[in-house]
């Protein structure tokens, strides 16, 4: 058994061997950010903490005999750690100092969202239908020229036809199915079994359609980013009440501000913030939508700022 005592050679925290440098991002592919590790061993009477924030430009600054590492003047002392006594007068611990990471990104998968609703809009032109076809459930129209729909997309069909003496007028939105190209529409559609009336004003289809729908909660492709702020160092940024916390995604009305469920556009009087146009803008460029923010420490007096984002649709 050993005989403690105090070794005068201890009174300042010398860093062992084990010392190690952490790259916690290497994941993201980022091999600058990284947290050092010193572990250190001083007498247990003689230990003191030192200041938060404080860089490691020196082994003066970190308070170790030497740097077990290249100084680094863009670390700052983020806490000590994982203390424990060894033969009951030297006390051993992990003195860490942390760059501030660069930002990353994290894709996490799917999430639901609340999507807002919005009207009917077309975004092809009106053309003429000069001849249909019914066979198999499946309706076929033929239009005057190129309609550049495909499988998938939406259409309005302005159509009328006699039953029982009854002249009926209608307007039915279909989709177009397998087989539509050039002047060519298919669709599940009984529409072509009626005698359809061509005199004027005639069959006429309003292509590309995007239909109504109501406000609807559905999945998105997400991804998380993580931004991180040093208080003091980071610019404009005092302390963490600085860091600004980044607004969800939300329809507002342009007359009284308050929040809405449907998107209002489309040359009308009422609006809303953004507008439908807007916002198709986002869907068709697959942009992110601001979920949630939230800023949470790091480490020390580092902080995080996570931003949830999911794709509009």
């Amino acid at each position: 058994m050993s005989i403690p005592y105090t070794s005068e050679d201890f009174t300042t925290p010398r860093a062992i061997g084990e010392s190690w440098i952490e790259y916690p991002f290497i994941k993201f592919g980022d091999n600058t950010s990284k947290v050092y590790h010193m572990r250190c061993m001083v007498n247990k009477d003689d230990y003191a903490p030192i200041a938060l924030d404080t860089t490691m430009a020196s082994a003066s600054n970190a308070n170790v005999l030497t740097l077990p590492f290249s100084a680094d003047t863009n670390a700052y002392f983020v806490g000590d750690y994982n203390h424990r006594v060894v033969d009951g007068v030297l006390l051993e611990f992990d003195r860490q100092f942390a760059t501030i990471p660069n930002t990353n990104e994290e894709y996490p998968g799917t999430e639901f969202f609340t999507f807002p609703g919005y009207l009917q809009k077309v975004i092809g032109s009106t053309i003429t239908v000069v001849s249909d076809s019914y066979n198999n459930n499946v309706s076929t129209f033929v239009t005057s020229s190129n309609h550049n729909m495909v499988e998938g997309d939406f259409f309005n069909i302005a159509y009328s036809f006699i039953e029982n003496s009854i002249t009926y007028n209608l307007n039915t939105l279909l989709k177009c199915v397998s087989g539509t190209s050039g002047t060519t529409i298919k669709a599940d559609s009984i529409i072509a079994s009626k005698n359809l009336i061509y005199s004027s004003p005639g069959v006429q289809i309003s292509t590309k359609i995007i239909p109504a729908r109501d406000a609807i909660n559905m999945p998105s492709n997400t991804k998380i980013i993580n931004e991180y702020f040093l208080p003091g160092v980071s610019t404009g940024i005092t302390n963490e009440n600085d860091i600004p916390i980044l607004d969800s995604f939300k329809i507002l009305s342009s007359q009284s501000g308050l929040i809405v469920n449907d998107l209002i556009t489309f040359n009308l009087t009422l609006s809303t913030i953004p507008n439908a146009e807007q916002y198709f803008d986002k869907v068709n460029n697959q942009e992110y939508l601001i979920k949630s923010c939230s800023i949470n420490k790091y480490k020390g007096n580092i902080y995080v700022r996570q931003t949830k984002k999911i794709i509009a649709k």
